[in-house]
């Protein structure tokens, strides 16, 4: 008599929290915290990428490796070409055996593979200084912004994200220069499980520009669905971004985390001569009319 077997993903999701892959079925020599099915004739699992990491270049002699993007972004460098190939959410490949390979992954990566058959075949191979740099490059994004354009893609995903408008007492609104896109934006970022979007918009500003601000009030809201964002890895955002007003606490100074390659402290009157998107012209234009009526906006 056959019956059915389920692994849940709630265990799934537990044992990656300190692991970034985990077996679903496979003939394992190692232990692993998941229970897993053994069979010998094949390995499935998902391999889960937090942050940007890199799998060294190496080859497997008898086995194909199948793979199927559940999520993220990835590149892979054939070693005996050199020649890259990318994958993004949806895309399945495979690794023919024989193929030596190096692997570099954008965080927020996750992958479901397959191997057949289940065995320890995997060899190290040599890589030139080149591949090796290639490596440990970072995957960088690209965004192209789009505000009220008849050519935007269809957007495939919505996710809440804070912005803070940070006036100092000169009345200077602090801005940033996107490495992404090359333009000045406001700080900010997308809401993470297990915060609320304002403790979101402090961790973001805290991130980016190293400052500690207090949240004073709601200078708007911004839903338009005639504001999208489309990323390299092919993630097209509906804009949803809740804009908060704050001021620095103490007496910090500006630190740029890497996402940012300059900032400026700019009078509200300028600040519209920077390169900006077409939302953050709007924004800007908000914080103003905050700033002199305390008119909210609700887009």
């Amino acid at each position: 008599m056959g019956h059915i077997i389920k692994i849940e993903n709630e265990s799934l999701r537990s044992a990656l929290k300190t692991a970034t892959r985990q077996y679903l079925v496979g003939n394992l020599a190692r232990p692993q915290t998941l229970t897993f099915l053994r069979d010998e004739r094949l390995e499935v699992g998902v391999s889960c990428y937090p942050h940007h990491m890199t799998e060294p270049a190496h080859v497997h002699a008898t086995a194909t490796e199948y793979q199927y993007m559940l999520s993220g972004w990835t590149e892979y460098m054939d070693v005996s070409t050199g020649e890259t190939y990318e994958f993004r959410k949806g895309d399945f490949y495979a690794i023919l055996p024989g193929t030596p390979y190096a692997q570099r992954v954008k965080a927020g990566t996750e992958i479901l593979f397959i191997k057949v058959p289940s065995v320890n075949d995997k060899q190290q191979v040599d890589i030139s200084e080149d591949q090796a740099r290639w490596l440990q490059e970072k995957l960088h994004t690209v965004r192209t912004d789009y505000y009220y354009d008849d050519k935007a893609p269809q957007p495939n995903s919505i996710k809440p994200a804070a912005a803070v408008a940070i006036v100092n007492s000169q009345k200077e609104i602090l801005m940033l220069h996107r490495r992404d896109n090359g333009k000045w934006t406001l700080p900010g970022g997308t809401l993470e499980y297990g915060e609320s979007l304002t403790q979101c918009a402090l961790r973001e500003v805290k991130e980016e520009c190293g400052l500690n601000v207090e949240i004073k009030d709601i200078i708007g809201t911004y839903t338009d669905p005639n504001i999208r964002i489309a990323y390299s890895d092919g993630e097209v955002r509906q804009e949803f971004t809740i804009v908060y007003y704050a001021e620095v606490e103490g007496a910090s100074s500006v630190k740029l985390d890497d996402e940012s390659s300059e900032f400026i402290w700019i009078s509200l009157s300028s600040v519209q001569e920077l390169p900006l998107t077409g939302s953050q012209r709007r924004r800007i234009d908000d914080v103003r009319t905050f700033l002199d009526a305390g008119r909210r906006t609700l887009v």
